[in-house]
């Protein structure tokens, strides 16, 4: 049970303020406004969603390691040719074919897996830690928590921006 002042309530309230922020953009788009693109090299809203789920799905997947290992290693660390770019890249190209409403109800889906994570996390567990060549090494499972919302600030900055350029343009 989350105590108040925790840094677990915390996270969860940043995540759901967050989250509900970012929604206020994303309720009213549909499949052919989620899917433009500035230039044909750009990412869409759509794409910036899909990357925002595949790095939700990333960071629970590690903080899962980081709660049941002692100083679990992504194995991206491993990998001397580790691209974040081509990371990225491949994950938005893998959903491509997926239609806006899937990839909506993705991102929620990701979500709640996220916070029935948070939900198991023990106070004492929020300073273990792990090693990721793009959050640190180490860091530490509070920190890793922290991702999603950080995250989704800055691509939130991205998709308002590409809704103001759709009003602009129509």
């Amino acid at each position: 049970m989350m105590m108040a002042n925790s840094p677990l309530a915390d996270i969860w309230q940043k995540l759901f303020d967050s989250r509900a922020e970012t929604l206020q953009y994303l309720r009213p788009l549909d499949e052919e406004s989620a899917a433009y693109r500035v230039r044909p090299d750009s990412w869409s809203v759509k794409d910036h969603v899909v990357h925002l789920s595949a790095v939700e799905d990333s960071v629970t997947h590690f903080a899962h390691r980081i709660l049941l290992e002692d100083c679990p290693i992504s194995p991206l660390c491993y990998d001397l040719a580790f691209s974040q770019d081509a990371w990225n890249n491949r994950a938005v190209a893998e959903k491509a074919n997926i239609s806006w409403r899937e990839i909506f109800a993705n991102l929620h889906e990701v979500r709640q897996e996220f916070f029935a994570l948070l939900e198991r996390i023990p106070e004492n567990a929020l300073n273990r830690v792990g090693a990721h060549p793009i959050w640190g090494n180490p860091v530490t499972l509070a920190s890793v928590l922290r991702v999603p919302y950080r995250h989704e600030r800055a691509h939130r900055d991205e998709i308002v921006a590409l809704c103001a350029r759709q009003i602009n343009r129509n």
